[in-house]
């Protein structure tokens, strides 16, 4: 139910939703007698996309999450797994045409598998049930070991988490899973602006991983050039908007001891 209720609410406050609802809202109140307030709420509403298409709020937001874990100039000479994080593959997609089928997120499982050939004795979790708020009985773990299997990728060595649908369950399900013993080293792979979110959840469960990002997708010596783009404002800044709510809602939860982790913290 928490799931559902968090799916539901994000789909209506995320900055494009609702700078549409405020416009439709009024449309309508200018149909009526209030057409002051709903000349307020458009004017409000075209002022939000303009900032949106030309300011860099979202580039903003997604830098200090991509800057917070950078990629370890070093890694040990052995380690025990590679942890992948669901969010690159569509599974409606890969089981239509039975084949794997990448969102703009591929670099997760493009990194997991350099990293796997890298460590050829380390195991390769791919984590991740369906996200989605409807599901289709097809787990994107599943989905992505096919493609895993494709590039020589060992059976023996693939774990699949298939039950979670969220972050919090991504740790949750697959420290249950693989019961990591304490004196083992593990690497946390997913995106760049994902990484705080997930570092926190993991060291909930008392698995401090390596982290290791990818999928970055802001340049930082442009991050403030104008860009008169509402497309693109508008999916930088929904990107930014969900991860900074998920970092809320998961401390208020309980299921994350640190809003925003530290680089430092809890590291081996």
């Amino acid at each position: 139910m928490t799931f559902i209720l968090g799916k539901l609410l994000w789909a209506l406050v995320q900055p494009g939703n609702l700078l549409l609802l405020a416009l439709l809202g009024g449309f309508l109140l200018l149909l009526g007698s209030r057409g002051r307030r709903g000349r307020m709420l458009i004017g409000l509403a075209a002022i939000g996309f303009l900032v949106f298409a030309a300011a860099p709020v979202g580039p903003a937001m997604l830098l200090v999450l991509e800057q917070r874990f950078p990629r370890p100039p070093t890694l040990p000479d052995r380690i025990d797994g590679i942890l992948v994080l669901g969010g690159a593959v569509d599974p409606g997609l890969s089981l239509a045409y039975r084949e794997t089928v990448f969102n703009s997120s591929v670099a997760r499982v493009l990194g997991g598998i350099a990293l796997a050939r890298r460590y050829p004795e380390a195991k390769l979790a791919l984590v991740g049930g369906e996200g989605e708020m409807f599901p289709i009985g097809f787990a994107e773990a599943r989905a992505t070991s096919s493609f895993v299997l494709e590039q020589g990728i060992a059976a023996t060595r693939i774990i699949l988490e298939e039950r979670s649908r969220s972050t919090h369950e991504n740790a949750v399900f697959a420290r249950k899973l693989i019961r990591p013993g304490p004196a083992e080293t593990w690497i946390l792979v997913t995106s760049a602006f994902h990484m705080p979110r997930a570092v926190a959840s993991f060291r909930a469960v008392d698995w401090p991983a390596i982290p290791y990002p990818v999928d970055f997708k802001v340049d930082p010596s442009t991050v403030w050039r104008a860009n008169f783009n509402l497309i693109e404002g508008l999916g930088t800044v929904t990107i930014a908007g969900k991860e900074w709510a998920g970092l809320v809602g998961y401390r208020l939860r309980g299921w994350t001891e640190e809003f925003f982790p530290s680089p430092a913290a809890g590291t081996r």
